[in-house]
């Protein structure tokens, strides 16, 4: 017998109240003797004897009563034993990228919908999502026409795959769930980039079996565009590289698009492995980006990739405020002479600092908040940033978090002499082809030694510590002057090198430098710190319009645009080129293994949610009704019993 409600069976303690209540029935202190009852002899010990059984029978009768409606509201039926009988399905969805190849994905639903099928009414069942995060799509329910529609509903996404994750967590929410039978259900495609790094030694606890698709073998037509970029050399080229994985060639269509506009046409045979083609294009006027295309093949999703148009150089460098003379204004305004490639220098704003611009910074102001959380901003988006060393506490600490030490000199009789330049470094480009003499008469009185593992030197101390270098590290490109610009320091600003070189040293920065533009699906792109309007400009799928503030993952390829506070910004997401390969697990025995050879623990019964089966099996029994006839009968016997032993 199985209880719906097995708490209730705790009332049951209240039988003690009885029968304390007899036990501690209290007897009479003084015995007062009548001599005329000591006549009535055995006649009158019969009855006593009797009046004691029957006050022991309705003692009996008040316990059975309270125990049958205990009873009665645990609610009784016949049947197996729950934990038994009951079976826990937990399916894990693999919603990445590649279930996108033609019939991956409606064989991965028509094989989950058949997980479900075998379950019984009062089973219970989940349905995890592997990407981007694992998620409770829906969480462990006996609903299972809930879960039903969730399976039937739900998409594949862009995202790149990854299974160790999604499988401890479905593995551990079995683990938890008191149930006869427990299934995982691994919905996926068992694509080999999805299981690399996963521990396949570490089995799923005990007690949990696995059950998954089979391996699906890599489709026969399958290519993607990998990489994208204008060519440096020439303006109107494009250089795409398309990766072929089958070991067949396979011609394919290729075609770039400015916005629903056809600019090129050309077909292209693809070989196993990385295909590099110059495709010539010339950049259609006023288009922010361009999309290029191949036709389709079994995995349509990787075919199409996009190019942001390249962040245009400007002559606008920002700079923090002089703490003295301010020598650098001077040297950038003197460009300006020399007409179009001059140089327009203007004060930091207070707001976002814009990334077409080159920023130079000498203030210790300017490494405090709120200055620094926008210098993170720029840095981090790849904005170019020339800082000259102060010594103070705020500019170390954020050079220390770049990977850069800043170590001050010791003071000197004689001023020091910089040495072992850098002739080929583009920020002497004024200097090339000439004598590097001026730049070896200048002298320094206070100054800063330089260290760091990313730092490249262009110049050094006398004593062979570096003086100024370069950090250029994913796309993020920092110039360090191990000095600061005032003729307490130097007297460079009053040499003649000193306007070329910072000439120089500005233009390299700004016209070099790298924001990164090869984003991907699952990347954070970080954004200016003001809110915008993050837009779709170009997309596989329909995007809404959202505000955003700081940063922003995209979850679809396409071409986006951030708008705020007169600031747009173009980037081209694009999908994960890792997901690309669509081979297999080598070795599909490894996850067979996954289940283990330990004996599942102890079922231990807990409060949870009641099963559709237990109620339907107690409905139909109806057992608590005869529980409460036979209590009630109970209470009508003990209520004669006691008036009669009562008189």
């Amino acid at each position: 017998m199985n209880w719906l409600f097995p708490g209730f069976l705790a009332g049951a303690l209240l039988i003690g109240l009885p029968v304390v209540l007899h036990l501690v029935r209290r007897k009479p202190r003084d015995v007062v003797r009548f001599p005329s009852l000591r006549f009535l002899g055995e006649s009158a010990l019969r009855d006593t004897r009797r009046n004691r059984l029957l006050r022991w029978l309705t003692l009996l009768l008040r316990c059975l009563a309270i125990a049958l409606l205990c009873a009665a509201f645990a609610r009784p039926f016949w049947g197996k034993s729950p934990t038994v009988t009951r079976r826990a399905l937990v399916i894990a969805l693999d919603n990445s990228m590649s279930e996108q190849t033609r019939g991956r994905w409606e064989e991965t639903q028509s094989w989950s919908l058949g997980q479900l099928d075998e379950l019984a009414p009062g089973d219970q069942a989940a349905l995890l999502l592997m990407e981007p995060e694992p998620v409770w799509l829906v969480p462990m329910t006996d609903d299972l026409a809930r879960v039903r529609t969730a399976l039937a509903t739900v998409k594949p996404g862009y995202e790149k795959t990854r299974y160790a994750r999604p499988l401890r967590v479905a593995g551990d929410a079995l683990a938890k769930i008191t149930a006869g039978t427990k299934i995982l259900a691994w919905a996926a495609d068992e694509q080999r980039a999805g299981w690399r790094g996963t521990d396949l030694a570490q089995k799923l606890p005990p007690g949990v079996s696995f059950r998954f698709i089979g391996t699906t073998p890599a489709p026969a037509r399958q290519a993607a565009i990998t990489a994208l970029r204008q060519s440096p050399a020439e303006k109107d080229r494009l250089e795409v590289t398309i990766r072929q994985f089958p070991q067949t060639p396979d011609r394919r269509e290729l075609t770039v698009y400015a916005g629903k506009t056809v600019v090129v046409t050309q077909s292209v045979l693809l070989r196993n492995g990385d295909n590099k083609l110059t495709v010539p294009c010339a950049w259609p006027a006023g288009a922010a980006g361009l999309r290029v295309s191949l036709d389709a093949d079994d995995l349509p999703a990787d075919d199409t990739a996009w190019i942001a148009a390249a962040a245009t150089t400007t002559n606008v460098v920002l700079l923090d405020a002089a703490p003295k003379t301010d020598f650098l204004t001077h040297a950038l305004r003197a460009t300006q002479k020399l007409g179009t490639v001059g140089i327009q220098p203007a004060p930091l704003p207070g707001q976002a600092w814009p990334l077409d611009s080159t920023v130079v910074l000498r203030n210790e102001a300017s490494f405090r908040e709120p200055g620094r959380q926008r210098l993170d901003q720029f840095h981090e988006a790849g904005g170019p940033v020339w800082v000259f060393a102060d010594g103070s506490a705020a500019q170390r600490s954020w050079l220390k978090q770049q990977g850069v030490r800043v170590t001050t000199r010791a003071a000197a009789d004689e001023p020091w002499h910089l040495r072992d330049w850098d002739a080929e470094h583009p920020a002497l480009a004024a200097f090339a082809g000439q004598s590097l003499l001026p730049l070896l008469e200048v002298e320094f009185y206070r100054g800063f030694d330089l260290a760091g593992d990313l730092l490249a030197p262009i110049a050094n101390w006398p004593d062979g510590k570096m003086a100024i270098g370069e950090l250029n590290h994913d796309g993020q490109r920092l110039l360090i002057a191990g000095f600061p610009p005032d003729r307490e320091a130097t007297d460079w600003p009053a040499k003649p090198s000193f306007v070329p070189f910072v000439h120089c040293a500005v233009r390299w920065l700004g016209a070099f430098k790298e924001v990164r533009n090869d984003w991907r699906v699952g990347d954070t792109i970080p954004l200016p710190d003001l809110p915008g309007t993050w837009h779709a400009l170009d997309a596989l799928t329909p995007q809404k319009n959202s505000t955003v503030n700081g940063n922003v993952r995209p979850d679809v390829p396409g071409l986006y645009e951030f708008a705020g506070a007169g600031v747009k910004i173009v980037f081209a997401v694009n999908p994960p080129a890792e997901e690309s390969d669509l081979s297999p697990w080598a070795n599909p025995d490894q996850l067979a293994a996954l289940e283990s050879s330990e004996a599942a623990p102890p079922t231990v019964r807990t409060a949870t949610a009641m099963p559709a089966a237990w109620a339907m099996a107690e409905n139909r029994q109806r057992l608590w009704w005869w529980l409460l006839v036979i209590g009630g009968a109970a209470l009508f016997a003990e209520l004669a019993l006691a008036n009669r032993t009562s008189l």
